[in-house]
Protein backbone atom coordinates (compact mmCIF):
# COMPACT_ATOMS: atom_id res chain seq x y z
CA UNK A 1 0.00 0.00 0.00
CA UNK A 2 2.46 2.25 -0.28
CA UNK A 3 1.98 3.27 -4.06
CA UNK A 4 -1.33 4.69 -1.95
CA UNK A 5 0.17 6.49 0.59
CA UNK A 6 0.45 9.99 1.09
CA UNK A 7 3.73 11.52 1.13
CA UNK A 8 3.26 15.39 2.01
CA UNK A 9 7.24 16.24 1.00
CA UNK A 10 6.26 15.31 -2.81
CA UNK A 11 2.99 17.59 -2.69
CA UNK A 12 4.99 20.50 -1.30
CA UNK A 13 7.84 19.34 -3.35
CA UNK A 14 5.03 19.38 -6.43
CA UNK A 15 2.97 22.50 -5.08
CA UNK A 16 7.10 24.84 -5.10
CA UNK A 17 7.96 23.18 -8.26
CA UNK A 18 4.59 24.28 -9.68
CA UNK A 19 4.77 27.62 -8.32
CA UNK A 20 8.92 27.90 -9.94
CA UNK A 21 7.17 26.87 -13.19
CA UNK A 22 4.28 29.31 -12.77
CA UNK A 23 6.84 32.04 -11.83
CA UNK A 24 9.00 31.42 -14.18
CA UNK A 25 6.32 31.64 -17.23
CA UNK A 26 5.30 34.45 -15.39
CA UNK A 27 8.53 36.66 -15.86
CA UNK A 28 9.37 35.10 -19.07
CA UNK A 29 5.65 34.27 -21.07
CA UNK A 30 3.61 36.16 -19.95
CA UNK A 31 5.17 39.52 -20.37
CA UNK A 32 5.70 38.32 -23.82
CA UNK A 33 2.19 36.89 -24.21
CA UNK A 34 0.34 40.08 -22.72
CA UNK A 35 2.59 42.17 -25.25
CA UNK A 36 1.75 40.40 -28.02
CA UNK A 37 -1.82 40.90 -26.58
CA UNK A 38 -1.56 44.33 -26.18
CA UNK A 39 -0.27 44.99 -29.72
CA UNK A 40 -3.01 42.94 -31.23
CA UNK A 41 -5.24 44.70 -29.69
CA UNK A 42 -4.10 47.94 -30.49
CA UNK A 43 -4.25 46.75 -33.66
CA UNK A 44 -7.91 45.79 -33.88
CA UNK A 45 -8.77 49.03 -31.97
CA UNK A 46 -6.46 50.70 -34.90
CA UNK A 47 -8.66 48.69 -37.48
CA UNK A 48 -11.78 49.09 -35.70
CA UNK A 49 -11.00 53.48 -35.67
CA UNK A 50 -9.82 52.99 -39.53
CA UNK A 51 -13.31 51.06 -40.40
CA UNK A 52 -14.71 54.41 -38.38
CA UNK A 53 -13.23 56.69 -40.40
CA UNK A 54 -14.21 54.90 -43.05
CA UNK A 55 -17.77 54.56 -42.75
CA UNK A 56 -17.58 58.38 -41.45
CA UNK A 57 -16.11 59.24 -44.83
CA UNK A 58 -18.67 57.25 -46.83
CA UNK A 59 -21.53 58.57 -45.04
CA UNK A 60 -19.89 62.21 -45.30
CA UNK A 61 -19.34 61.27 -49.21
CA UNK A 62 -23.12 59.72 -49.26
CA UNK A 63 -24.30 63.15 -47.75
CA UNK A 64 -22.66 65.35 -50.24
CA UNK A 65 -23.18 63.50 -53.01
CA UNK A 66 -27.04 63.76 -51.98
CA UNK A 67 -26.81 67.41 -51.81
CA UNK A 68 -25.42 67.58 -55.30
CA UNK A 69 -28.37 65.03 -56.88
CA UNK A 70 -30.92 67.32 -54.98
CA UNK A 71 -28.93 70.22 -56.21
CA UNK A 72 -29.06 68.93 -59.85
CA UNK A 73 -32.40 68.09 -60.07
CA UNK A 74 -33.09 71.90 -58.50
CA UNK A 75 -30.91 73.41 -61.48
CA UNK A 76 -32.39 70.93 -63.97
CA UNK A 77 -35.84 72.54 -63.03
CA UNK A 78 -34.52 75.47 -63.22
CA UNK A 79 -33.00 75.15 -66.91
CA UNK A 80 -36.64 74.13 -67.80
CA UNK A 81 -38.70 76.33 -66.42
CA UNK A 82 -36.27 78.64 -68.12
CA UNK A 83 -36.64 77.20 -71.29
CA UNK A 84 -40.17 76.80 -70.85
CA UNK A 85 -40.65 80.08 -70.27
CA UNK A 86 -38.71 80.98 -73.03
CA UNK A 87 -40.51 78.65 -75.45
CA UNK A 88 -43.56 80.18 -74.64
CA UNK A 89 -42.47 83.64 -75.18
CA UNK A 90 -41.18 83.03 -78.51
CA UNK A 91 -44.10 81.13 -79.56
CA UNK A 92 -46.19 84.31 -78.37
CA UNK A 93 -44.22 86.33 -80.28
CA UNK A 94 -44.52 83.87 -83.16
CA UNK A 95 -48.24 83.81 -82.60
CA UNK A 96 -48.68 87.97 -82.31
CA UNK A 97 -46.63 89.06 -85.74
CA UNK A 98 -48.56 86.04 -87.69
CA UNK A 99 -51.80 87.85 -86.24
CA UNK A 100 -50.32 91.41 -86.96
CA UNK A 101 -49.33 90.21 -90.51
CA UNK A 102 -52.64 88.97 -91.05
CA UNK A 103 -54.35 91.76 -89.88
CA UNK A 104 -52.24 94.02 -92.27
CA UNK A 105 -52.79 91.22 -95.16
CA UNK A 106 -56.47 91.75 -94.18
CA UNK A 107 -56.54 95.64 -94.38
CA UNK A 108 -54.50 96.00 -97.76
CA UNK A 109 -56.96 93.44 -99.00
CA UNK A 110 -59.95 95.45 -97.90
CA UNK A 111 -58.24 98.51 -99.38
CA UNK A 112 -58.04 96.80 -102.57
CA UNK A 113 -61.18 95.92 -102.88
CA UNK A 114 -62.58 98.98 -102.12
CA UNK A 115 -60.50 101.16 -104.42
CA UNK A 116 -60.85 98.32 -106.97
CA UNK A 117 -65.10 98.29 -106.27
CA UNK A 118 -64.39 102.09 -106.95
CA UNK A 119 -63.03 102.06 -109.62
CA UNK A 120 -65.59 99.72 -111.24
CA UNK A 121 -68.13 101.71 -110.07
CA UNK A 122 -66.45 104.61 -111.58
CA UNK A 123 -65.67 102.84 -114.72
CA UNK A 124 -69.47 101.45 -114.84
CA UNK A 125 -71.02 104.82 -113.71
CA UNK A 126 -69.15 106.17 -117.12
CA UNK A 127 -70.13 103.49 -119.43
CA UNK A 128 -73.63 103.87 -118.24
CA UNK A 129 -73.20 107.92 -118.54
CA UNK A 130 -72.01 106.92 -121.86
CA UNK A 131 -75.02 104.64 -123.08
CA UNK A 132 -77.59 106.96 -121.75
CA UNK A 133 -75.85 109.55 -123.81
CA UNK A 134 -75.93 107.63 -126.98
CA UNK A 135 -79.72 106.31 -126.55
CA UNK A 136 -80.51 110.11 -125.91
CA UNK A 137 -78.60 110.95 -129.05
CA UNK A 138 -80.52 108.36 -131.01
CA UNK A 139 -84.02 109.03 -129.59
CA UNK A 140 -82.74 112.56 -130.71
CA UNK A 141 -81.78 112.10 -134.26
CA UNK A 142 -85.18 110.86 -135.06
CA UNK A 143 -88.72 109.80 -133.65
CA UNK A 144 -88.98 106.79 -132.24
CA UNK A 145 -92.15 105.06 -132.07
CA UNK A 146 -93.20 102.52 -129.00
CA UNK A 147 -91.85 99.49 -131.05
CA UNK A 148 -88.79 101.26 -131.41
CA UNK A 149 -88.66 103.04 -127.71
CA UNK A 150 -88.74 99.29 -126.74
CA UNK A 151 -85.97 98.11 -128.99
CA UNK A 152 -84.14 100.61 -128.06
CA UNK A 153 -84.14 99.66 -123.92
CA UNK A 154 -83.79 96.35 -124.67
CA UNK A 155 -80.83 97.03 -126.65
CA UNK A 156 -79.43 99.39 -123.81
CA UNK A 157 -80.38 96.54 -121.12
CA UNK A 158 -78.49 93.63 -123.38
CA UNK A 159 -75.65 96.04 -123.83
CA UNK A 160 -75.41 96.69 -119.88
CA UNK A 161 -75.99 92.77 -119.27
CA UNK A 162 -73.04 92.11 -121.50
CA UNK A 163 -70.24 94.46 -120.15
CA UNK A 164 -71.44 93.92 -116.35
Amino acid sequence: MDFLSIDVGTILFTLINTLLIFLAFKHFLFKRVDGILEQRQAELAATYAAADDAQNAANADKEQYAKLMADAKDETARIISRAEKQAQAKGDAIVEDARREALAVREKADRDIARDMAQAKGELQGEISGLALELAQKIMEKEISGEDHNRLIDEFLDEMGEEA
